[in-house]
């Protein structure tokens, strides 16, 4: 059984993948993938019950290997694709009717929409932190030809600048890897056992904490360059600006967790081998400076799409500052956050791509007036800014909320009080650009329409669940997140 659903949850979307790519119709590789993310999805909610009721799940002599922390970022990942592969038929058809991609390339599109999604899985279900690396790896292969999609000048510079920096910072990855492989040689029985995650748990005490120290750095930086930590984001922004909305919109709410969990993966057995102090305070730093980097470009941005990459930016930060705050509480508010800040990133980059089809631009200054334009989008993109500068009564406000709460609570006063006000000053500058995006008068070139009705009800109902998770957290949600907690505590 357990290898089963290992099989299901990797194997589904590697076959559509491979089903893709010598299926002509459009409908039906667009069926395909959407029934894949489906039945992809119902699989890892089967896993998480598996975990909920047996704490960890293996197979393959433990080279497969997920516990509660794995079944959580799977369940992020997977419910984002599925939304992904909803909107992307209306999207994309709606550009192929207006002329501006051809129908030919759309197959490739689904192709790499689906190997996508197999190798952010991989990277969840690897007991062996090499065939992680080899997951985040292929990440970038995948997103890269989908950052190109639009073969313009300004997208293949974009894929190219993500690409080096990408792999430069994995290569610094690989070397902390590396490092941690040596540290564990002298402490397990076989060299084989010495990348299993779950083997250097169990000899954490064992392991060199000057060489594991120095692996944290380099899987820090390696790792954050992938999640967009500051100073190593500056892919991000020209990624996100250029790729189609939906690729957008998974790579913040989906690939963003992937590498915050390899870097969470290694933040807890460096915890265990060295103590609660040079761990946590790298992640303190790296949180506060991303968020200190993003807050200008935040206010003095054009791009709608540069504005909301900025603000992954700052999301990112913030998971990072929780996380290194080390209690129990500060742990609990950032796997909240992950989940709250996936919810959001989809609604918005996703409203974005509506409204920037009606008026053929992603320029914030020419977009005006949206709510006669496209009122349905425009209300979502507007509602969702509160979502995402922590209004309540949205998740995003719980779980900044407690995050704040265990600053204090841990003695972190100042960082608390400079996290509070970042919070607070990125808020000025996303409700005047979003405002002036929303009312106003419309230019006349603007194209009225909202671009699928299905996309609306999708986008409302996440609304609704960040809702639902600002006002009564789900009792299994909460027991799940403290099972989770317990893994985060070693």
């Amino acid at each position: 059984m357990n290898l089963a659903i290992f099989f299901l949850v990797l194997g589904i979307p590697l076959t559509a993948t491979i089903c893709c790519i010598f299926i002509q119709r459009r409908w039906v590789f667009q069926a395909t993938t959407i029934t894949a993310t489906a039945l992809t999805a119902i699989a890892a909610c089967i896993l998480a019950v598996m975990v909920f009721v047996n704490t960890s799940v293996s197979a393959q002599g433990g080279f497969f290997y997920a516990d509660a922390l794995s079944a959580y970022v799977i369940l992020i990942v997977t419910g984002s694709a599925l939304v992904v592969a909803i909107y992307s038929v209306g999207y994309l058809d709606r550009q192929v009717s207006d002329g501006k991609i051809d129908p030919k390339i759309l197959r490739l599109y689904f192709v790499l929409l689906n190997l996508f999604h197999s190798t952010m899985l991989l990277v969840l279900l690897s007991n062996n932190l090499g065939i992680m690396w080899i997951g985040i790896e292929s990440t970038t292969l995948a997103t890269a030809f989908l950052v190109a999609f639009y073969d313009r000048e300004s997208s293949l510079e974009a894929a190219w600048k993500y690409v080096i920096i990408s792999s430069v910072g994995i290569t610094l990855a690989l070397f902390g890897i590396i490092l941690t492989y040596y540290s564990g040689l002298n402490a397990v029985h076989t060299s084989a056992d010495a990348l299993n995650w779950t083997t250097l748990m169990s000899v954490a005490q064992k392991l060199d904490p000057s060489i594991l120290k120095l692996a944290f750095v380099f899987v820090l930086i390696g790792f954050g360059t992938k999640a967009g930590l500051a100073p190593m984001h500056t892919w991000k922004p020209d990624a996100y600006a250029e790729a189609p909305a939906p690729v957008t919109a998974l790579m913040a709410a989906g690939l963003v967790n992937v590498a915050l969990y390899a870097i969470i993966r290694f933040y807890i057995l460096v915890n265990k081998s060295v103590g609660t102090t040079f761990a946590p305070t790298l992640l303190i730093t790296f949180g506060l400076l991303s968020m200190a980097v993003a807050l200008p470009f935040i206010l003095v941005q054009k791009d709608v799409k540069r504005l909301l990459a900025y603000s992954s930016v700052e999301h990112v930060g913030i998971i990072a500052f929780a996380l290194g705050l080390g209690t129990p509480l500060g742990y609990f508010g950032a796997l909240l956050h992950m989940l709250n800040n996936a919810i959001v990133k989809l609604v918005m980059f996703l409203a974005v791509g509506n409204i920037r089809i009606a008026y053929n631009s992603k320029i914030i200054r020419r977009i005006t007036g949206a709510i006669k334009i496209v009122p349905a989008s425009a209300t979502l993109l507007f509602i969702g800014m509160f979502a995402l500068t922590g209004w309540p009564p949205f998740g995003l406000f719980v779980s900044e909320l407690t995050i704040a709460t265990a600053g204090f609570g841990s003695g972190n006063i100042f960082p608390t009080v400079l996290f509070l006000f970042l919070v607070a000053a990125v808020f000025v500058g996303l409700i005047s650009y979003v405002s002036e995006m929303v009312f106003g008068e419309p230019p006349a070139n603007a194209r009225a329409g909202e671009p699928s009705v299905v996309s609306i009800i999708v986008l409302t109902g996440l609304l609704l669940i960040s809702v639902v998770l600002g006002t009564a957290m789900p009792g299994t949600l909460f027991e799940f997140l403290q099972k989770i907690v317990m893994v985060l505590k070693g």
